[in-house]
């Protein structure tokens, strides 16, 4: 009863996010007519693969023989799928599993922003936030890689700040432990630990011994013998060493077709439907021996559209930051627009704000008005992210922990630029944690500059 007495505010932020997500998930189980699979398999091919697994099919996406080796996808969140599921024959262990890891994700990022802040303000709204997040809670339900890849991001930087703290080897190996297994659930940070290790040099700038530069190679070296088997894995199934044809394909089949449709004045579909028909593979079909190709071919061509491709990057980033994603939580209840804007509302608002405006006002007694709702508050927090990052800058001691949050949200919203305009609030999920401390550090300060001009 002490240790409950002592952790009062993180049993009532986990307890807060557990019964959002079990009732969130009762309506959406509901919506497709008790069917758990329906309900929370998602469109990424994670639980086909988990399915094969089981099946004894190997990793592979497909639904019928040959079954071919998949490549696409990093191994973790199948294997994470089919061990649990295993156990009990049911997929409702990996579901209720998935359920509590996002419950206990709040909790870490508390630990995390009391790193940036002893503000209880900053610190138990981040909590708070995340345990009541939309986007959060539609994946704590479905079998996407977020929660399991979130998991081990955010233990990863808690042992890097532990480091940094306390100049410990061991939590820093753990650190890059963790980073690796989160690559291998999702390789978008297969670059990050170059990063980290250039904060780790930066961290000990005034005392940069032969110590510290061993440190930060083990952490690579750790980091890269971490994958290295999933690396052995694909040279020996498909011919190449190497993670994942991710970065090739986003380039070809999301970022070009996005730059192409702003150039010539049409939409995503017709324009990656054009590139279809040329032969681009979808995901589930495409191996890493393709993925050098899909490069060589992309960059040439998105180069020679400079402006749309500035443009294409722009929005990119804009809806990175202020993307709501309701209208997913929705569609997973069956609630859906019955028209669609056809465009980005940021392309919208500035070629066509009266449509704009009559699309929100038709949808104002409507579930759909909280898009636009949520949309807003992702603007403000935004806003106040922007003025945080700046005064934090200028009033707090600049340290390793904010920059490596800052990094790693830097990081990530211009990874997510090769994915184009199909972006959506999915990619941000991981640095909420993030960005959440340092917005509501800038909307302390906005409004005590408001409280002290009133004066």
């Amino acid at each position: 009863m002490s240790f409950i007495r002592a952790h009062k505010i993180e049993f009532g932020i986990f307890f807060l996010a557990l019964i959002v997500r079990v009732f969130y998930f009762g309506l959406a189980l509901q919506a497709h007519d008790g069917n758990l699979i329906d309900t929370s398999k998602g469109a990424d091919g994670y639980f086909n693969i988990s399915q094969n697994i089981l099946q004894g099919h190997g990793f592979s996406s497909d639904l019928v023989a040959p079954f071919t080796a998949n490549s696409f996808r990093a191994p973790l969140q199948p294997y994470f799928l089919a061990w649990s599921a295993g156990l009990t024959g049911s997929y409702y262990l990996p579901l209720i599993l998935t359920i509590l890891i996002s419950c206990f994700l709040p909790l870490i990022a508390m630990r995390l922003a009391r790193r940036l802040s002893s503000s209880k303000v900053i610190v138990l709204g981040t909590g708070i936030f995340l345990a009541l997040e939309p986007v959060a809670i539609l994946h704590s339900v479905l079998f996407y890689s977020e929660p399991l890849f979130m998991l081990f991001l955010f233990l990863s930087l808690y042992y890097l700040f532990d480091y940094f703290d306390h100049k410990k080897v061991i939590p820093l190996m753990l650190s890059s432990v963790l980073l690796g297994l989160a690559t291998l659930t999702r390789p978008t940070t297969e670059y990050l630990p170059i990063l980290i290790a250039i904060i780790i040099l930066w961290e000990a700038r005034a005392y940069l011994t032969g110590k510290v530069w061993v440190l930060a190679g083990a952490y690579l070296l750790v980091f890269f013998i971490v994958l290295t088997p999933w690396l052995y894995r694909n040279k020996v199934e498909v011919g190449v060493f190497a993670l994942t044809p991710q970065t090739g394909v986003n380039l070809y089949a999301n970022l070009l077709p996005s730059v192409l449709s702003i150039e010539n004045g049409t939409s995503y579909d017709i324009e990656y439907t054009k590139l279809q028909e040329q032969g681009v593979s979808g995901p589930n079909e495409t191996d890493v021996t393709e993925a050098q190709g899909y490069t060589d071919r992309a960059i040439p061509l998105l180069l020679a559209h400079p402006v749309a491709l500035a443009l294409t990057a722009g929005t990119v980033e804009i809806a990175f930051f202020t993307h709501d994603g309701v209208l997913n939580v929705l569609r997973l209840l069956k609630i859906q627009p019955d028209i669609s804007l056809g465009t980005p509302a940021l392309f919208l608002l500035l070629h066509d704000p009266a449509k704009l405006l009559w699309f929100m006002g038709y949808y104002l007694r409507s579930p759909i008005i909280l898009v636009l709702f949520m949309r807003v508050v992702w603007i403000v927090i935004t806003l106040c992210f922007c003025i945080g990052v700046v005064q934090y800058l200028r009033k707090e001691r600049f340290t390793s922990h904010a920059l490596t949050m800052l990094t790693v949200i830097a990081y990530m919203a211009l990874t997510t630029i090769i994915v184009g305009l199909t972006v959506n609030a999915r990619y941000r999920l991981p640095v909420e944690a993030f960005i959440i401390p340092f917005a509501l550090y800038g909307f302390m300060r906005v409004t005590a500059a408001m409280r002290h001009h009133g004066k």
